[in-house]
């Protein structure tokens, strides 16, 4: 009997052996299709070979495929992915209706003109002075990208600066670089200034307060700096336009931009309603995006009795962006089903030694360096549950990754920064892409740090650190300015030297 019983359990234990290692096989042939499918993606976006809405789709086909014939899924999963569960209330599904109903407030307030009547507004208040013109076109920058997205901005800013260059007969690089690199700082003022923000509070259940508190306060004192970066690379560059070309803009009339003013009114309302509503309502039932899509309807019945056709509206959606984000939510949900993502969550973890303070500096530069190479939407969406495993529920991890994911974009001139130099060209004011890096990849380097000190004053065991480094950088910036200015002549002549060499590597 004895001998039965182990004659028994090793019959047991081989087909046990048998059906685990089937098992392990195919999770690695999950996992190795999925990761493929996602890098494929990565790779035709970063070289522009397929259109990114195919690209997407295509590799969440494989990747239901996957999860259905290896992973013995049903057909409800690819709902899941879609759209959520009732387990994460939905947040793909939240995320998709925020953003359709952002894009019927953009596109009526694009048609009632109020875009470029501020934008035109804000060049004319600056007078034909180059420094308050570079200035006011980047808070101009700023304020668009936090309540549009940022190819919008860019459509609407860039010509309308090389229009009012050639009125006053100045040459616009400085000016178009600036305005590309801010409006990647205006998308982390709110929750709902890019589709990063939206996929990381959708996710996380940060608040729209919570996220402007701990996110777009500091992006405020960062675009501050940096427009004060500009002015000191450019100062000596810009120079003064013709009293008579002056005199051409101030006769300039702004109502010209606008088809109807009551149309007009309407937008401007209606965003600034949708602010003070998302500031006020803090409802499991009434979230941001029934809001957003709430007061989009209102807006769009509304702009019916002024000419604006639904249908025209519409047909100006970006419908490219809502089917390549469709296929993004599939692959990043496959790469969690299959294990993927607790891999990197748990290595990330590891690497980071169990210390907040690192781990969160390692998804601010992972997160950056990414989006500089890839598009950051899918980039975002990957990494989210990345952080919710190292986070534990600390909301600190996901401002960083909106920091991370927004900020990086300027690193290369790749993503969106391609649209700038295409207008660019198209008007004839090409501009050199070594010209944008260097000065792209300076700024986010200097931003990057500036957060990074900013996040060692979360923890008491490196708030002395970032302190110190907080001064150090204030006091060297206050000494070398001080010295260059009323120092003797010989350290004035010498650090003005090194300046001038400085700035030259950069804007040259």
């Amino acid at each position: 009997m004895f001998y039965n019983f182990i004659v028994e359990r090793r019959k047991y234990n081989q087909v046990t052996n048998y059906s685990t290692a089937v098992w392990v096989y195919k999770m690695l042939a999950s996992q190795i299709i999925i990761g493929v499918c996602f890098l494929a993606v990565v790779v035709l976006l970063f070289t522009d070979k397929l259109n990114r809405a195919i690209a997407s789709l295509t590799a969440a086909v494989i990747t239901y495929f996957v999860l259905v014939f290896i992973e013995k899924k049903g057909f409800d999963v690819i709902v899941e992915l879609l759209f959520g569960t009732l387990d994460d209330q939905f947040v793909n599904l939240h995320s998709l209706i925020l953003i359709v109903g952002m894009m019927f407030i953009v596109q009526i307030s694009d048609e009632a003109g109020l875009f470029q009547f501020l934008g035109v507004l804000a060049i004319k208040l600056s007078k034909g002075k180059p420094i308050r013109l570079m200035t006011i076109m980047a808070i101009v920058s700023v304020i668009f990208s936090a309540l549009i997205n940022n190819i919008l901005t860019v459509m609407v800013l860039i010509p309308l600066t090389i229009t009012i260059s050639r009125m006053l007969n100045i040459d616009p690089t400085p000016y178009i670089i600036t305005e590309a690199i801010m409006v990647n700082i205006g998308g982390t003022f709110f929750s709902i200034s890019s589709i990063p923000n939206i996929l990381i509070v959708t996710e996380s259940g940060i608040s729209f307060n919570e996220f402007f508190v701990n996110v777009g306060l500091f992006s405020l004192l960062i675009a501050g700096v940096t427009i004060g970066f500009f002015i000191f690379l450019y100062r000596q560059e810009l120079r003064e336009p013709r009293r008579r070309m002056v005199a051409n803009l101030e006769e300039f009339n702004v109502w010209n931009f606008v088809p109807n003013r009551k149309l007009l009114y309407a937008s401007m309302s209606s965003l600034v309603v949708l602010i003070i509503l998302l500031v006020s309502i803090n409802s499991p039932i009434i979230t941001p995006d029934v809001i957003a899509l709430s007061i989009a309807m209102l807006l769009t019945i509304f702009s019916t009795f002024f000419g604006v056709k639904p249908k025209e509206i519409m047909r100006k959606f970006d419908v490219e962006l809502l089917l390549y984000l469709l296929g993004i939510f599939v692959i990043a949900g496959g790469l969690e089903i299959v294990g993927v993502i607790d891999v990197i969550g748990n290595a990330l973890k590891g690497l980071g030694s169990n210390n907040p303070i690192f781990q969160l500096i390692l998804i601010i530069w992972i997160g950056a360096f990414l989006s500089a190479l890839i598009d950051n939407i899918p980039i975002t969406k990957v990494l989210l549950p990345i952080v919710g495993i190292m986070s534990s529920g600390n909301s600190y991890y996901y401002y960083a990754l909106a920091f991370g994911a927004n900020w990086g974009d300027n690193l290369t001139p790749l993503g969106d920064n391609i649209l700038v130099f295409n207008i660019a060209e198209q008007n004839n004011r090409p501009i050199k892409i070594k010209t944008f890096w260097k000065l792209g990849f300076a700024t986010s380097i200097l931003q990057l740090i500036l957060v990074t000190i900013f996040f060692t004053f979360y923890s008491k065991q490196t708030y002395l650190v970032g302190l110190i480094l907080l001064i150090v950088l204030i006091a060297t910036v206050g000494i070398v300015f001080i010295f260059s200015k009323y120092g003797n002549d010989k350290i004035k002549s010498y650090l003005n030297k090194w300046i001038n060499k400085f700035r030259s590597l950069i804007i040259s």
